[in-house]
């Protein structure tokens, strides 16, 4: 009687001596057990035998912090090095400039979507993503949707159809009926803007609906979203229009400026490190940008092209070059006593962020005498004694939210004066323990929807931890409904950490900045 080499299936569960017999086992069959058969079987791990090395025990898979199990991964490329090699060669090398680019995500599903709903999902959603300082977006959100069914006419209709693309936009991303409907809205305003004799209801549309084509635009943060800069610099236009300004009291008015000078204030800062190269100065200097007045914005630093020191129209004028060190130095202190007419904190901001700019577009070079020299010094103490007495309000939680946003602005602007300068004031110990502020506000945020103080913080980080502060909070942001996307921070903040590791922070601030920045096929918007 032939016998099988192995036990059966059967036999080795039930640890048992198997006879082997063919076809099955005698055992088996005596017992009245199914046999298994002696062929090759399939082995797997029983969870109760701890005599099994495979078989992990589930406190071991998940010990450790979550911040481990959720690790952040910085990659550096060749991208990276080609960019070391730029910014470190001589600069009549005339190599090459790596080009920085974000690919569009689109999504190729075919949407019919109502405009009911998507007028209800912004009502209820898509408004919280509009970038805004110090607004309260459901007000503004009302302002837009009021505005936009007011009327029949191709301004209205312009509005809706901007309004509606935003909410597509923001429900299904990128795709043909966002596309579709954001082509609406631009033949709308073309008609609208043929008609002779527009009045400042229709202006009015026309800047809500060109700031919800800005929206449109720097919501999705690609390479491809550059027409920001072109609705901004239409927008100015219409309000330097004398017919509006027949309408500055207008609340719905009032709060479309706010919504314009924030996007104004943040354009001044990046088109300023943007513009350093020949090819995007030339596309700058061809937008025909236009500034916005203290006509159009009373008691706001508006914007000017070139880089003089300018200081707000409520306070004295601006530093001269033949006035001395002196009394250039003295009419700064005098400044000190003009804050009574300060603005209210959250337009104090934006307004010193401005000037901020101004001062560090006119930074001192090498050929500067020692007399301007002192009086530029002047003039940065009187500015960063204005931005660290920065005054905040902490009425209720959004306030007090607001407040700490605010916080991180005024923190941000006086690490960047600091860098931006070259440690002019000489303020090292400060500027470090101000980064350190910054970076323990930034870990106890849940979400942080400006991208201006989380760049500018983040290119301080030096640490492992403090990197993961800034990317964790960035995964956080754009988890939530009120966030747009952080592609442009991610990217740059991310190349700046790898320039940094790279030269051992040998570079200057401000070149580091701008080679950077103006490797970005188009003006990134830090709203």
């Amino acid at each position: 009687m032939k016998s099988a080499k192995r036990s059966c299936g059967t036999c080795r569960d039930r640890r048992l001596l198997c006879d082997r017999a063919i076809p099955v086992c005698l055992r088996c069959s005596r017992s009245k057990r199914t046999c298994k058969g002696y062929g090759l079987r399939l082995s797997w791990p029983i969870a109760g035998d701890s005599r099994r090395a495979v078989v992990a025990k589930q406190a071991l898979l998940w010990s450790g912090t979550r911040s481990n199990f959720h690790a952040q991964v910085i990659h550096m490329s060749t991208w990276d090095i080609q960019m070391h090699y730029h910014m470190t060669a001589p600069s009549s090398s005339g190599n090459f400039q790596p080009v920085l680019r974000i690919p569009i995500l689109w999504n190729p599903s075919t949407l019919e979507v109502g405009d009911a709903d998507l007028l209800q999902y912004f009502q209820c959603v898509a408004y919280q993503s509009l970038p805004t300082f110090g607004q309260n977006n459901m007000h503004l959100g009302n302002i837009l949707m009021r505005m936009a069914l007011s009327s029949n006419t191709s301004s209205a209709t312009a509005l809706l159809k901007s309004l509606l693309a935003l909410s597509s936009l923001h429900r299904h991303g990128v795709q043909s009926q966002a596309i579709t409907l954001k082509i609406a809205s631009l033949g709308a305003l073309v008609a609208a803007a043929s008609k002779p004799n527009l009045g400042a209801n229709e202006m009015i549309q026309h800047i809500a609906t060109g700031m919800l084509l800005c929206s449109f635009e720097a919501y999705q943060s690609t390479c491809t979203s550059g027409q920001w800069m072109c609705y901004l610099t239409g927008i100015k236009e219409i309000l330097n229009t004398d017919c509006l300004q027949v309408s500055l009291y207008d609340d719905d008015l009032a709060a479309l400026k706010e919504w314009v000078y924030y996007h104004d204030v943040l354009a001044h800062f990046t088109v300023r490190h943007w513009a350093t190269t020949a090819k995007n100065l030339l596309l700058v200097q061809t937008s025909n940008r236009k500034d916005i007045g203290p006509s159009v914005l009373p008691n706001r630093a508006h914007l000017l092209p070139d880089g003089r020191i300018h200081l707000s129209i409520t306070q004295s004028r601006p530093l001269q070059a033949d006035d001395g060190a002196s009394q250039g130095r003295r009419r700064c202190i005098d400044l000190l006593f003009c804050l009574s007419l300060a603005a209210p904190p959250i337009n104090a901001t934006l307004q010193l962020l401005s000037e901020v700019c101004d001062a560090v577009s006119a930074r001192p070079d090498d050929n500067m005498s020692g007399q301007k020299l002192e009086e530029y010094k002047g003039f940065l103490e009187v500015l960063d004694w204005r931005i660290r007495n920065l005054a905040a309000s902490t009425t209720d939680d959004e306030i007090s939210e607001m407040t700490t946003v605010t916080q991180l602005f005024q923190l941000a602007m006086l690490v960047y004066l600091n860098r931006a300068t070259e440690n002019l004031l000489d303020q090292s110990v400060r500027t470090q323990q101000q980064i350190e502020k910054g970076f323990a506000l930034l870990s106890q945020l849940a979400s942080c929807e400006r991208q201006f103080p989380v760049f500018v913080l983040g290119c301080e980080a030096r640490t492992d931890d403090q990197r993961t502060i800034i990317l964790d909070l960035i995964a956080r942001t754009e988890s939530r409904d009120s966030s747009r996307s952080f592609n442009h921070v991610k990217l740059l903040v991310q190349a700046v950490w790898a320039q940094d590791d790279l030269a051992n922070w040998g570079l200057k601030y401000w070149d580091k900045l701008s080679s950077i920045i103006s490797c970005c096929t188009i003006v990134p918007s830090l709203v």
